[in-house]
């Protein structure tokens, strides 16, 4: 197992200086609510292999949320669409805050083909073109209650979501105080063996484990002959405004509630040397 801290780039600290100053306070909100996006077919005007099993990886993540006393809330199928992850902050069309979105939500999840360029990162597929795009790009993602939403903890069943060299590109979408974000590095797979992985993030995140570390430890695979597990490279980024801070943010549970800070410094959990489809061996 390995972690990496890097900090921020000079510029954005100054610019999340700024922010903070700006934006009024967010209230405190009892309720703590649960939300998960899936697509299993792409039958609209945006184009998508199918996968009938992600909508369950999704929802068993959600309904152990659920049991653990969170709200649960869902827009699946022809409803995930890019207005809902988009921040208005960085995109006009862009409504994650609203009713409707990610970020009005503390931990979300979304299941989704990803694919990835150097100049965005991640880019997920929606179901439905809407302004002109079948893609959210995680540079057009402000996450958190700095840019006006809720969100402590961003989930991505997704390939490529957050690859080794292209994770920097998160760095927008942390400007926002999400705590953690968590993705995969190369290809990751669905199927009903995976269903009782999302359920376990869920039920060990507020148990014994943080969610940072158990999405990192439940989710890795070794390719072996016998049980037909793919290599999977999961990986799961903390934030904070010291490097210790950030480092430790991959230990909060949940039901946590920890404080909200600045994303000075960025901390990488992995499994060294994991080598997955389409993707170099990690470090």
């Amino acid at each position: 197992m390995g972690t990496v801290s890097y900090p921020c780039p000079l510029l954005r600290i100054i610019a999340l200086a700024l922010l903070a100053l700006l934006l009024p306070a967010q209230p405190a909100h009892a309720q703590q609510q649960a939300r998960s996006f899936a697509i299993t077919h792409w039958n609209g005007n945006c184009s998508g292999s199918t996968r009938v099993w992600w909508d369950d990886m999704c929802m068993a993540w959600r309904k152990e949320m659920g049991a653990r006393g969170w709200d649960q809330w869902w827009a699946n199928f022809q409803h995930v669409r890019a207005w809902r992850f988009g921040d208005p902050s960085r995109v006009p069309w862009g409504l994650d805050n609203g009713g409707g979105g990610a970020d009005r939500g503390h931990a979300a999840l979304i299941c989704t083909h990803g694919g990835h360029n150097n100049t965005d990162g991640w880019v997920g597929s929606m179901h439905t073109r809407e302004n002109n795009t079948c893609e959210i790009r995680a540079t057009q993602m402000n996450l958190g209650t700095a840019s006006g939403g809720r969100l402590r903890f961003w989930h991505m069943s997704s390939c490529n979501s957050v690859r080794w060299n292209q994770r920097d590109r998160w760095w927008n979408a942390a400007a926002g105080r999400v705590h953690v974000i968590t993705g995969f590095h190369g290809l990751m797979y669905i199927g009903s063996k995976y269903v009782e992985e999302y359920r376990q993030v869920a039920r060990r995140g507020h148990l014994n484990t943080g969610v940072g570390r158990a999405w990192v430890d439940q989710m890795h695979h070794v390719d072996h002959w016998y049980n037909a597990w793919k290599t999977v490279c999961p990986i799961a980024l903390g934030y904070g405004n010291t490097q210790s801070a950030s480092s430790n943010a991959l230990n909060e549970r949940y039901g946590s509630q920890w404080q909200d800070r600045a994303p000075n410094w960025r901390t990488t959990r992995y499994v060294s040397k994991c080598d997955p489809d389409d993707g170099p061996k990690l470090p």
